[in-house]
């Protein structure tokens, strides 16, 4: 009983071994190519002008609600109650107001910005397939997965280069 378990165990290795060994593997690092391939460059650079446009008009929004709110403090011993009331009250519903509209335009942009980057990787992908097919290799890795590596099987630089060479007009709203 004891040889049949070890034959087994033995046998398993030896299968693994010569399958692991047929493979031909390597790994890239995605994050360096989108950040560093000429189209992912103006991809981020957009998105942060865009991002950087929204928050100063946020700025500028919020500093007029702050002059809006020193003025109504300004009248409150001169206000009715009443008046008062309700000044603070527009206010709030300003406030209110300026929240949901920007939480909707820094969505939009996130979301409009996720579209685009995912239609980038897909072309990255599209590259990654014929790379594999041409040079043979059965898998490629995500070099996030990967612990350790012999840097042989790095194919990162590689496919920035065919990304910067093939994807050149790539839309960007």
């Amino acid at each position: 009983m004891i040889n049949l378990k070890f034959f087994r165990t033995i046998l398993i290795f030896i299968f693994f071994a010569s399958t692991c060994n047929a493979e031909n593997i390597a790994y890239a690092n995605l994050d360096t190519i989108v950040n560093t391939s000429e189209v992912g460059k103006k991809i981020i650079s957009n998105f942060a002008k865009k991002n950087n446009k929204l928050l100063e008009s946020f700025k500028a929004d919020e500093q007029k609600i702050k002059e809006k709110e020193k003025k109504i403090i300004s009248q409150k011993n001169i206000l009715q109650e009443n008046e008062y009331i309700s000044k603070v009250n527009l206010l709030r519903q300003e406030v209110n107001l300026f929240n949901e509209s920007n939480n909707k335009k820094l969505n939009d942009l996130k979301l409009n910005r996720d579209k685009i980057l995912e239609s980038f990787l897909k072309e990255i992908n599209k590259i990654l397939s014929e790379f594999a097919e041409q040079n043979k290799i059965d898998l490629i890795l995500s070099s996030k997965q990967i612990i350790i590596g012999k840097s042989h099987l790095d194919v990162t630089n590689d496919i920035l280069t065919i990304v910067n060479k093939k994807i050149k007009g790539f839309k960007i709203e």
